[in-house]
């Protein structure tokens, strides 16, 4: 069979430019270091590749949130500590104050003292960590803690501190229209982050506190909260640090009361342990975010 100098030639063409191009393919991933450039070339370990980079993502976005917390517990800490520190010292100068022979004007200073110290507890409460504050629920456009104008008494997010309680796994108060029904206090849900826990998600866009972690922490349970109560020596006193040191400081400059007073003391040792119980939480948190690290899974 004649085969023509044209077929031959073209032949060669054909199998220069396969071989060109087979070159220049080769030349590509050695440059890029990536087996394939489109995913329709090898679909199979296209899909594999995009399911990696995926997750790999999705580790360094938990990393970076996990380094996040780290400095943010860090403020928390601080800011609980100031408060502690601040109620600790209180407690041992409104005791030296109860005595009979500390004198009235001892008290009178005593008194503006205790009214400074619960104005830096409020911004203690009120602190902000990266444009955030920390002890506000899912409030971060103002400060979650401040004081009627009218009765000077605390309230958060708004509401009367001393009308909050606790029920259903909610902070709720009186419905103003009908006393006899609750609504959620605003913005006293908690805040969830991913850290490679597996996050679901319910139906209603609620994240499973089993499978996220909580980086909240709640103001209400730092200050305290709900109605007063009766002391041992039948006087009333408030739930939450802010209005109970108010009540000192009037106990102090109105003169003695020393069944008042006692009653005011005792309840500011339990406020205290319960700071000191918050932030037992946080080092319980601090540990579990050490050992959840991505870096060390």
């Amino acid at each position: 069979m004649r085969i023509s100098q044209r077929t031959i030639s073209r032949n060669y063409l054909n199998q220069l430019n396969t071989s060109m191009s087979k070159k220049a393919e080769s030349l590509e991933r050695s440059t890029s270091g990536l087996k394939f450039s489109k995913l329709s070339e090898n679909v199979a370990d296209g899909t594999r590749a995009m399911h990696i980079q995926e997750e790999r993502y999705q580790s360094e976005q938990q990393l970076s949130t996990v380094k996040d917390l780290a400095s943010e517990f860090k403020s928390v800490d601080s800011n609980m500590d100031s408060i502690q520190s601040i109620m600790e010292n209180l407690q041992e100068k409104v005791l030296a104050g109860m005595s009979e022979n500390y004198g009235q004007s001892k008290r009178d200073i005593l008194a503006k003292e205790v009214a400074n110290s619960k104005d830096q507890i409020l911004q203690f409460a009120n602190a902000q960590f990266g444009g955030k504050y920390l002890f506000a629920g899912t409030n971060n456009s103002e400060a979650p803690f401040t004081v009627d104008a009218t009765s000077g008494k605390l309230q958060f997010n708004g509401i009367d501190v001393d009308k909050i309680s606790y029920q259903g796994g909610s902070y709720v108060y009186p419905d103003p229209s009908d006393p006899s029904l609750t609504k959620v206090v605003p913005n006293s849900g908690n805040v969830y982050a991913d850290i490679g826990l597996g996050l679901k998600v319910s139906s209603t866009g609620m994240p499973d506190s089993r499978t996220a972690f909580e980086v909240s922490f709640q103001g209400l349970e730092l200050m305290g909260y709900g109605a007063a109560t009766t002391g041992e020596n039948g006087t009333s006193v408030p739930s939450n640090v802010y209005d109970l040191l108010t009540q000192i400081e009037a106990s102090l400059s109105s003169g003695y009361d020393e069944k008042g007073l006692k009653d005011a003391q005792t309840k500011l040792v339990k406020l205290t342990d319960k700071v000191g119980m918050q932030r037992t939480e946080l080092g319980t948190r601090q540990l579990f975010r050490k050992n959840a690290d991505p870096v060390k899974r």
